[in-house]
This record gives C-alpha cells, sequence and structure tokens, in this order.
C-alpha cells in the first residue's frame, strides 16, 4: 500500500544508489546541505532487566501474547501512566544539553517547527538556540491574542536562561492556519523578531508539495486540535472548519526553498495533530541533516501505521527514540512493546541521532537512571 511505499522511500540508500542520491540531491537543492556522519551501529537492545523494568514502570504485562488480531479491550495492561506521562513532556534534557554546551554541533543554529500554531515553543526554541536574550517568550506570550489557551502551558513555561555567546542562525515557524498566521505576523512585526533570525511562513507540511484545503475556523486564533484531516471529514465538521486553500510542502521541498543556511538543522518539532506521520514521509534528506526532533502520536494516525514504523525508520537513518515524558525518556528502539501497536492516544516521541554523541550519551543517562528510579 501507500505506507509502505512510502516508508521505503525514507530507509537508507543502498550502496549501489549513491549517484543516484547525488542526483537527487541536487535536484532538491541538498547539495550544498550539511549531513549527519555515518553511524554503523543501530540502536542498543534493551536488556532483559530493562524491558522488566520498563514494563513495571509502565503498567505493562509482559506475559501477554498480542498479536495483529488481539482486542484491545481484553488485554490486561493498564495504560494510565502513558495515558498521561508522554501527553505534555517537560524536555529539560534538552534544555541543558544548550544550557552546558557552548558546541552544539554546528556554529550556527537552524530549527524548524512544524504546525508552530500559537508560537510558544519556537519562539522558546529560538531563545535557547540562537542563544539571544532578546528574543523574549514572555513578551510574546504578552502580546499574542487567542482564542483559546495554550495546550500544555506552553505560554507558562520557564524563560531560557541565555548565558552563551549569541549564534547565528534562523528559526522557521511554519503555521497553516490563515485566522493564527495573522497573529503570528502581527506580533513578529511589534517585536520584529524577523531581524532576530525567526522565519515565520504560512503553509502545510505534508508528504507531497501543492495546496490543500485547511481549518480556519470562525476565523478564531490559536486553535490546537485542527488539521488537514478535518477538512476531509464529514461535513458537518468541514462546515464548522471553515476549510480555506492553502499552499502545502512536503518538509525537502520547504527546506531548499524557504532556508538559507546550509548546516544542519539542530532541532525540528512536528505538532500537526494526526498527520505527523505525512511530515516523515515527506521528509527525504532532511532526515539526514537533523540532529534532534520531535513529533507527536495522536488519535488522528492511521491505525496501520504504529509508532514502530517510525522509529524504524528512524533508527535507519541514524535515530534512537524515546518517549518523552515530564524529564523522563523511556527508549522505544531496541525495546519495543507489542502493547504500543494499541496505543493511539496522545503521547510524544523524541529522537536523537546517534552521531551526536554529546546530546545522545545525555538523553541515554536520563532513560538509563530513570530505571534505577524503581
Amino acid at each position: 500500500g501507500g505506507g509502505v511505499k512510502s516508508l521505503r522511500t525514507l530507509l537508507p540508500p543502498n550502496n549501489g544508489a549513491k549517484e543516484q542520491e547525488k542526483a537527487s540531491d541536487s535536484n532538491h537543492g541538498f547539495g550544498r546541505r550539511m549531513r549527519n556522519p555515518t553511524t554503523t551501529d543501530a540502536s542498543p537492545l534493551c536488556t532483559a532487566e530493562q524491558r522488566h523494568k520498563i514494563a513495571h514502570q509502565l503498567m505493562l504485562k509482559e506475559d501477554e501474547e498480542i498479536g495483529k488480531e488481539t482486542d484491545m479491550s481484553k488485554l490486561k495492561s493498564e495504560w494510565p501512566r502513558l495515558k498521561s506521562w508522554f501527553s505534555c513532556p517537560k524536555t529539560s534534557w534538552i534544555d541543558k544539553f544548550y544550557a552546558e554546551q557552548t558546541d552544539i554541533g554546528s556554529s550556527d543554529f537552524l530549527g524548524i517547527s512544524v504546525g508552530c500554531n500559537k508560537g510558544h515553543d519556537a519562539i522558546r526554541t529560538a531563545r535557547m538556540g540562537l542563544s539571544d536574550a532578546t528574543i523574549d517568550a514572555l513578551k510574546w506570550r504578552d502580546e499574542f491574542h487567542s482564542d483559546f489557551e495554550a495546550i500544555c502551558g506552553a505560554d507558562r513555561a520557564p524563560q531560557f536562561n541565555v548565558i552563551s555567546a549569541k549564534r547565528k542562525g534562523e528559526m522557521h515557524c511554519i503555521e497553516p492556519m490563515p485566522s493564527t498566521f495573522s497573529e503570528l505576523q502581527r506580533v513578529d512585526e511589534k517585536l520584529g523578531l524577523t531581524s532576530k533570525g525567526m522565519v515565520f511562513t504560512h503553509a502545510a507540511i505534508s508528504s507531497t508539495s501543492g495546496v490543500v484545503n485547511f481549518p480556519n475556523p470562525d476565523t478564531k486564533v490559536g486553535a490546537e486540535w485542527l488539521g488537514i484531516k478535518h477538512c476531509k471529514s464529514d461535513t458537518d465538521v468541514v462546515e464548522k472548519a471553515n476549510c480555506v486553500e492553502v499552499p502545502m510542502f512536503s518538509l525537502e521541498d520547504y527546506v531548499a526553498k524557504y532556508v538559507k543556511g546550509s548546516g544542519p538543522i539542530n532541532i525540528l518539532q512536528i505538532d500537526v495533530e494526526g498527520n505527523d506521520f505525512d511530515v516523515l514521509f515527506g521528509a527525504g534528506s532532511v532526515l539526514d541533516s537533523t540532529h534532534y526532533l520531535e513529533f507527536e502520536l495522536g488519535y488522528g494516525w492511521d491505525k496501520n501505521l504504529h509508532v514502530q514504523d517510525a522509529v524504524k525508520l528512524l533508527d535507519g537513518k541514524g535515530f534512537t527514540c524515546y518517549w518523552s515524558g515530564e524529564h523522563r525518556l523511556w527508549r522505544i528502539s531496541g525495546c519495543y512493546f507489542e502493547h504500543y501497536n494499541f496505543f493511539h492516544m496522545w503521547s510524544n516521541v523524541a529522537c536523537v541521532h546517534r552521531s551526536q554523541k554529546l546530546l545522545y550519551d545525555r538523553m541515554e543517562k536520563v532513560f538509563t537512571d530513570l530505571l534505577e528510579e524503581w
């Protein structure tokens, strides 16, 4: 099916396809972009003891037989921790890395927020990555007028404490909802952040490029739960969402068109209300240049696709992935449980490229230390 084909296109090319890869790169503007060093090792496999501790902490029944035809309602495993622990992560591992390391793996910073919404996370990431204290997340919060509260208290996150020298670079805030994007532009014009490296783009990111219908509900600002799929649903939902055409790009095409720098993508954040897999499908060469990424797993995912599909794809690209919680990480790569195939609840995943050893070691230590807590 289409999903299998898309997964194959994202897996690393065969050794015999290097010339074809170079041609593809020049076509997409990626020939000049700095790529991650090649990693030959896969993510480490969890030991039996580590698997037992993960199962204990996440309330999974290790001896439960699970297959494709398993009725989830009959599973004995409980999900209370999975339901809440991964929905609103506090990513202290990346904050501490940027606070403590002057070498972030590149001289300039490049961040991309796909599904930027109200911009709180993107502004905070820009302050951190560009090491610029004049990019003020609190001023942004006070100026931005939204009709809806920020989910997970994104507007109340603590201001990053800038101590390193300023970095050159860019932070992209990509938002498709017209009413929300207009407010992003208004606040940017007032605070002057474009001159400091922020890039605001009105577009949807998916697996292909073109145009797509996207919700613009009663022109209200800041709705976080609507996405492309809501314009493909039943008539009532479509009418309420007030769908309008917006530009659409694959992530690969977007980077080739809008990103000025040629360095790696230090931080890639994806939050597109159930269409995160489509963004990964269209990422192509972008993943070969990404150090750290976050994406969301939710109700909107295709039930035929599981977090395992994304994790395997990313492992082949050199990434190790973790369930992302409040200052906590549980490794998924090399530690997969079949229970996760039935888990389509709101949750977040954080992945690091294994070539970025300082950040990788830091995240792995968060995981191994957690297993010793209880």
